[in-house]
C-alpha cells in the first residue's frame, strides 16, 4: 500500500539498495583482483563510503522525481511520466553478474537480495520512547565490548602524487576513458600540488599544536 503513496517505497529505497549492493560486490571483486585477504569483509568506514557513493553518485535526480510523480506528488507544471524501469533492469543485471563472479556456492536470488525477508520488520514496529531509549543503551553497551576502530595507514603527499600520476597514466591507456574523467584526475593532482613545497618535510598533525 505504501508503495502507491510514499515516494521512498515507490522506488527510491529500492534504487539505493541496488546501487549500494552493486558497489559492495564490486569492492569484493576488487579485493580478489589485488589479492586482498578477507576481501569479503567490510568495516564501518567502508560501509559509510559505499553508502555515500551510492546515494550521491548513483541514485539519479530523475529517479527521485519519477518516484514522486508516481505517487501523484508533483508541481502544477509537471507532466505525468512512467518510472524508467529499463535502466534499473540493466543495473540489476549488472549486479547479478557481479554476484555470479564472486563464486558463491549458495548464492542468494537477486529478487530476495533486493527484498530480503524481515529487513523492514524493525521499521514497521511501533515502539514506545522507553523501548527506544532502552535499545540505544543496550546497543551502546555492546559497542563498548567490541573494538570497531578503523585505522588507516598514513599516506604521504609524495605517495598521493605518485598514485595520482599512476592513475592518470592508466586512464590514458584505457580504451573507455572519457575527457571528463581525465579532467577529474587532473583536478585531484592540482589539489595535491597546491602550496606544495618539495624542499620541506610534510607536516604532521602534532605540528599544529603547541607543546605544553
Amino acid at each position: 500500500m505504501t508503495s502507491k503513496i510514499q515516494p521512498c517505497d515507490a522506488g527510491i529505497i529500492r534504487a539505493f539498495k541496488m546501487h549500494y549492493r552493486r558497489r559492495f560486490y564490486r569492492k569484493i571483486l576488487e579485493g580478489y583482483e589485488v589479492g586482498q585477504s578477507d576481501s569479503g569483509k567490510i568495516n564501518v568506514l567502508d560501509a559509510i563510503n559505499l553508502t555515500i557513493a551510492a546515494w550521491t553518485i548513483d541514485v539519479r535526480k530523475e529517479t527521485i522525481a519519477n518516484c514522486f510523480r508516481h505517487c501523484k506528488i508533483r508541481s502544477a507544471s509537471d507532466v505525468a511520466r512512467n518510472l524508467d524501469e529499463s535502466t534499473f533492469d540493466k543495473e540489476t543485471q549488472d549486479l547479478e553478474t557481479m554476484i555470479n563472479q564472486c563464486g558463491y556456492r549458495n548464492k542468494i536470488d537477486i529478487d530476495n537480495l533486493m527484498n530480503y525477508a524481515g529487513e523492514n520488520e524493525a521499521c514497521s514496529e511501533v515502539q514506545s520512547l522507553e523501548d527506544i531509549v532502552g535499545t540505544i543503551i543496550e546497543n551502546n553497551a555492546e559497542d563498548d565490548d567490541e573494538d570497531d576502530t578503523v585505522s588507516l595507514e598514513p599516506v604521504t603527499r609524495k605517495e598521493a602524487l605518485m598514485a595520482s600520476n599512476t592513475l592518470h597514466n592508466f586512464k590514458i591507456q584505457y580504451k573507455n576513458t572519457t575527457p571528463e574523467l581525465l579532467d577529474v584526475i587532473r583536478k585531484v593532482r592540482d589539489e595535491l600540488q597546491i602550496d606544495l613545497n618539495f624542499k620541506e618535510k610534510q607536516t604532521t598533525i602534532e605540528s599544529h599544536f603547541n607543546r605544553v
